[in-house]
């Protein structure tokens, strides 16, 4: 097909994401046409290819894939725009400053070779007449140079303003980029970071971390029966049990679908088990109200499993273990929190 201009291009890029999800089965909702849409246009290459690894190896994208891709590369590409906006923004303001400080220089140059003039005029000949004349110049220029240093001042001022104003949007948006849409918890993408950086402090200061994977229990099945809006209240009422259970430095995310992660430094197994329990009875106790019709929906549940870091173990690891352990609790009956001790009592009595 030869496309004509931008608009031709766009519609090209949108018919072609739209007949990839009907062909791997994906929703055709805005976030994941966002992830389509990316793709069809080629132009993050690293989405690109991990979609076509994904293919390779699978034959459907699930919700948790879905999430993780668009967090990963929708969201970053958001910030990204914004942060070159800014730049474009700051560049301007540099600019701007350097324009001053040239007139800035102007101005005292301006000054100087007016007071020299005067000064060259005066002779031990002169009289008064010319000396009144020669301190009347210089009072003049000086009130000239005094009025264009306040504009010079007030021109500084705005455009410190104007870079205060941009560094906030910045860190706004990079906070935006850092948190999930839905639940208000920490992103994937925010998950990675903290993991990374609990485990690099826990290296360098001989300490540990513990981590809680969490995922909500039959929330297919609940999702199928009450629909998709009734399944983002019980995320969004999970998200906010777990980060009211979580005490200070504990980092609550959404890790993707119904899936949840807690990291917490400094904290032992021991420590991290009975954080997962009070976040499990949390959940539990809140009973659930469709809010269009006040129907009552019963309760929510999660299983969960715990591992905590081990010297050398790298982040991927470290979920891996933790997610062994939620495995275990979800086919122990659910409702629990699983420890790697604890694993290793329920796959003796097994």
């Amino acid at each position: 097909m030869i496309y004509t201009n931008d608009i031709d291009v766009a519609n090209g890029w949108s018919q072609r994401a739209l007949e990839l999800m009907a062909a791997h089965h994906v929703a055709p909702n805005p976030k994941n046409y966002d992830i389509w849409f990316r793709y069809a246009s080629g132009r993050i290459i690293a989405l690109n290819a991990e979609i076509d690894a994904h293919l390779q190896e699978n034959d459907g994208f699930d919700d948790a894939m879905l999430a993780r891709l668009h967090e990963r590369y929708v969201s970053y590409e958001a910030l990204t725009s914004k942060t070159i906006d800014a730049g474009t923004v700051l560049q301007s303001s540099i600019e701007k400053i350097m324009r001053l400080v040239d007139v800035s220089n102007g101005n005292t140059t301006a000054f100087r070779t007016s007071v020299r003039g005067v000064s060259e005029k005066l002779t031990q000949t002169s009289t008064p007449t010319d000396i009144v004349a020669a301190v009347s110049a210089i009072v003049d220029a000086t009130r000239v140079m005094d009025a264009r240093s306040r504009e010079l001042e007030m021109k500084l001022q705005e455009t410190k303003k104007e870079i205060g104003v941009l560094h906030t949007n910045l860190a706004q948006a990079r906070n935006e980029a850092r948190v999930d849409g839905l639940t208000g918890v920490a992103n994937r993408k925010a998950f990675d970071d903290e993991l990374a950086r609990a485990i690099a402090e826990a290296q360098e200061k001989g300490g540990t971390v513990s981590l809680i994977m969490a995922d909500i229990d039959h929330f297919k099945q609940f999702n199928d029966k009450w629909g998709h809006r009734t399944g983002d209240q019980v995320l969004r009422l999970v998200a906010s049990c777990l980060k009211a259970s979580a005490k200070g430095a504990d980092v609550v995310a959404r890790y993707g679908g119904e899936e949840f992660s807690v990291i917490m430094p400094a904290r032992s197994t021991e420590e991290a088990e009975s954080l997962g329990n009070v976040m499990r009875e949390a959940v539990q106790a809140r009973e659930l109200v469709k809010r269009s019709t006040n129907e009552n929906l019963g309760r929510v549940t999660m299983s969960l499993g715990v591992a905590t870091w081990k010297p050398g173990e790298s982040g991927e690891m470290l979920v891996e273990r933790a997610d062994a352990c939620l495995y275990t609790a979800k086919h122990a009956g659910r409702n629990r929190v699983v420890t790697e001790l604890t694993q290793e009592t329920l796959a003796k009595a097994s």
